[in-house]
């Protein structure tokens, strides 16, 4: 699919606390049943480091929960700046021709299975990630929760100086 028409809503439940972006190119040579949390994506520093590369790009929903990923192209439009302010921006290097999205805590016991209807077609290339959110008028985090992702292809990785882990969530 081409990412200038890209309008994909994806329901996603969470156990764990964070959600995990990645192509299958950018993961094929990790081993089945490998627990990559606890080796390779466990540490501020680690997660870090991946979503710099924009390998496996992972961020913090403050709480396990059910999710609305709405997928758009381009950059967020004014009035989703207004209504969802909470926002933070990532960037991924798709190697392949799709986007998986996973719990967080998929990683504990790796599988290059992804359920179809977690992926998301796209063309292979580099994409400016702007994730954006608000806290569901029950005040809490994964209650129902819409997290919009919009997507917009770039010529080369941006420089990110996320330290640690991304956050899409306020204490």
């Amino acid at each position: 699919m081409k990412y200038e028409n890209l309008n994909i809503d994806i329901e996603l439940s969470l156990d764990g606390m964070g959600i995990v972006l990645y192509s299958d190119g950018a993961v094929k040579h990790i081993e089945e049943g490998y627990d990559y949390l606890e080796n390779e994506y466990s540490t501020p520093e680690q997660v870090a480091e991946h979503v710099k590369k924009g390998d496996i790009v992972g961020f913090c929903t403050g709480s396990g929960g059910d999710y609305m990923l709405k997928f758009r192209s381009g950059y967020p439009t004014k009035e989703i700046d207004k209504q969802y302010p909470l926002q933070i921006r990532l960037a991924i290097n798709v190697e392949g021709d799709r986007i998986y999205i996973k719990d967080l805590f998929w990683l504990m016991d790796w599988s290059s299975e992804c359920p179809k209807e977690q992926q998301v077609e796209i063309e292979k290339g580099i994409y400016h990630i702007t994730l954006c959110t608000i806290q569901p008028e029950s005040g809490i985090w994964g209650d129902d929760q819409t997290i919009y992702v919009y997507l917009n292809r770039l010529d080369e990785m941006p420089q990110l100086a996320w330290p640690g882990v991304p956050q899409l969530f306020k204490d």
